[in-house]
């Protein structure tokens, strides 16, 4: 492959995914709808009849991430691992929280600041600098109510947390170089309890809890009961509480006649057993009388199966079938094109493409080349380009137009320093496929066209 390149090639690359796509690249204007045929079947008028009340689908796990139930979005620049909400708490008083999870890490600063500004606290510089040094003066610690009610935790990441990939990028944990965890809360309206609870209903299996049934009722009214998704892990929990009048009567009939494994946590005894498939562990509070039941989904998005297809997820093919393409036009123009070679003979040689027009100002192409298992990442700003070899697993190579000139252009978009650019690009690629499709990028190459 010849390794020289022009300031045209992302043009170029836009061109390509053009075509792939049979769709302009550029924000246009919505189409004219068509016109009515001169001619229209005749119909019966319906213009009285009462409109059908469409089923509601039932909730998945992974929806808890979507505009319906995710009230912020997936646009972050730290790193969204889990969302959560419970409700029916004593220790809450009646509040129904759900909690956005993410980590950050490098400039505690601009973590800090970003999220004072996007709650709307309106801080200037000396009020945000004092926001870091609550942080930093309290062992990497600080809380605050955002102008919308929203409760923002930071706090510095733990290696021995295993909710989220640990990050820690000098091992200072200082003003830089540190690694957070971010949590933003928020009490959900008493009106909108009913589909959150809707979602927790539509994930908590009371099949699976037939080995155990002859002992209490299971049927249960969700009032107070829980979910948590985590990305990171690819599981999903939900729970239920059941208050019971003699907790640890039930307790010693299950352990007398359901095959399970026995331990104790926290002074209250515990056991979990294996039903179509579903995990289901019970903690029982014998002092409060209650009998908490959390059932955990792992593989979220291996249990889609047959189901999750590339057009699902957005992409659009060419009349021949052979590529496909997911864009967004705003804020700024970002696609993502998928061609594997059982699909057909493609006009270019890569198999999956990425491309994000503004990274700092800056535009980024990734060509990946799957019987190598390489990819081609290029830089572009202000007609100059420079374009590097990556391998997952190996060291800075083929530069053009040469070594420095590569750091340079990098090491300003992403704000690294000597080779720390490397693996950058394709975290970018990592992240922008997880928050869109909640996949990898290796995953999201093996999805099935449809």
């Amino acid at each position: 492959m010849k390794r020289t390149i022009s300031a045209l090639i992302a043009a170029l690359l836009i061109c390509t995914l053009a075509a792939c796509s049979n769709q302009p690249i550029e924000p246009s204007e919505p189409p004219v709808s068509t016109p009515a045929s001169s001619n229209p079947a005749v119909t019966p008028d319906n213009s009285m009849a009462p409109e059908a009340t469409p089923e509601r689908e039932p909730y998945s796990a992974m929806d808890i991430f979507d505009v319906e139930l995710n009230p912020y979005g997936m646009d972050w620049p730290c790193t969204v691992f889990a969302a959560s909400f419970s409700k029916g708490s004593n220790k809450l008083d009646g509040k129904c929280p759900f909690t956005l999870s993410m980590t950050g890490e490098g400039n505690m600063y601009a973590c800090v600041a970003y999220q004072a500004d996007v709650a709307g606290l309106g801080l200037d510089e000396d009020g945000k600098f004092a926001l870091l040094n609550e942080y930093l003066g309290n062992d990497g610690y600080c809380e605050f109510e955002g102008a919308d009610g929203r409760i923002v935790t930071i706090r510095q990441a733990d290696p021995n947390d295993d909710r989220y990939k640990y990050v820690e990028a000098d091992g200072s944990h200082g003003a830089s170089g540190g690694g957070c965890v971010i949590d933003i809360t928020f009490y959900v309206d008493e009106a909108d309890v009913v589909k959150y609870t809707q979602l927790i209903q539509d994930n908590y299996d009371l099949n699976a809890l037939s080995p155990i049934a002859d002992y209490f009722d299971t049927a249960t009214d969700f009032s107070e009961c829980g979910i948590s998704v985590n990305l990171h892990k690819d599981e999903a929990k939900t729970f239920v509480v059941y208050y019971v009048p003699d907790a640890e009567t039930i307790r010693q009939n299950i352990a007398e006649n359901v095959e399970s494994d026995w331990w104790e946590w926290n002074g209250m005894m515990n056991t979990a057993f294996m039903y179509d498939d579903v995990n289901s562990k019970l903690i029982f509070d014998t002092e409060d009388g209650a009998i908490t039941v959390e059932q955990t989904n792992t593989q979220l998005n291996a249990a889609l199966g047959s189901e999750l297809s590339l057009t699902k997820l957005g992409f659009s093919f060419d009349d021949a079938g052979i590529c496909g393409v997911y864009e967004e036009h705003e804020p700024f123009y970002s696609s993502v094109a998928v061609a594997r070679p059982e699909w057909g003979d493609f006009d270019n040689d890569w198999n999956m493409s990425f491309y994000d027009s503004n990274v700092n100002g800056n535009g980024i192409v990734m060509w990946y080349y799957a019987d190598e298992d390489r990819y081609e990442v290029q830089i572009d700003r202000d007609g100059a380009s420079s374009k590097y070899t990556y391998y997952t697993k190996g060291l800075l190579d083929f530069c053009y137009p040469d070594t420095d000139t590569v750091r340079q252009m990098f090491n300003a978009a992403f704000g690294t320093e000597g080779d720390g650019f490397y693996h950058v690009p394709y975290e970018h690629f990592e992240k922008y496929v997880q928050e869109r499709f909640m996949l990898s990028v290796d995953e999201l190459y093996e999805v099935p066209k449809q």
